[in-house]
């Protein structure tokens, strides 16, 4: 592909033999690279869709990645984020290696991080949907967390549930055998319901 090539419509790339994309690079609708041998990014891409690298063997985004969208990363060998990544819609690291997200990660919509590696979250964060963290190794969450959507600790290792959390959807906390659920703290508040 060309250098400072322009698609206004979706790239499907998808199970191609391509293993780079060229500087520059502008999608305005979504971008398929799922089963290429993709590793890296080019700097400045811009997805004004979806940007789906699922099972590709891509292992670090680049500092200036704008994706419009939805962000999919899972099964992927990926271990970090860019500081400052805005993900406008889903944001999909199951599977991952991921150990560690970012200060400042904005994710407008869902992140699923179910049975990844990683072991806590940054400070104050905030999602806008659903927040999965099924099958990982937290054992805390951050005070002042705030969940837009469900949030889901089904599989973790959680010991307590911190001060001031809110959750605008459900709460589950089912399968969470190191977790008191008669000493939920007092601060708790939960739009929707306690799965147990």
């Amino acid at each position: 592909l060309p250098d400072n090539l322009t698609v206004h419509e979706d790239l499907y790339l998808n199970g191609t033999p391509i293993t780079a994309l060229p500087d520059n690079l502008k999608v305005g609708g979504n971008l398929y690279l799922g089963g290429t041998q993709i590793t890296a990014l080019p700097d400045n891409l811009t997805v004004g869709g979806t940007l789906v690298l699922s099972g590709t063997a891509i292992t670090a985004l680049p500092d200036n990645l704008t994706v419009h969208e939805d962000l999919y990363l899972n099964g992927t060998p990926i271990r970090s984020l860019p500081d400052n990544l805005t993900v406008q819609g889903y944001l999909d690291l199951s599977g991952t290696q991921i150990t560690a997200l970012p200060d400042n990660l904005t994710v407008h919509g869902t992140l699923n991080l179910n049975d990844t590696p990683i072991t806590a979250l940054p400070d104050n964060l905030t999602v806008q949907g659903d927040l999965y963290l099924s099958g990982t190794a937290i054992t805390a969450l951050p005070d002042n967390l705030t969940v837009h959507g469900a949030l889901y600790l089904g599989g973790t290792q959680i010991t307590a549930l911190p001060d001031n959390l809110t959750v605008h959807g459900d709460l589950w906390i089912n399968s969470t055998p190191n977790l008191d659920t008669n000493n939920l703290p007092s601060s708790l508040v939960v739009n929707g319901e306690i799965m147990y």
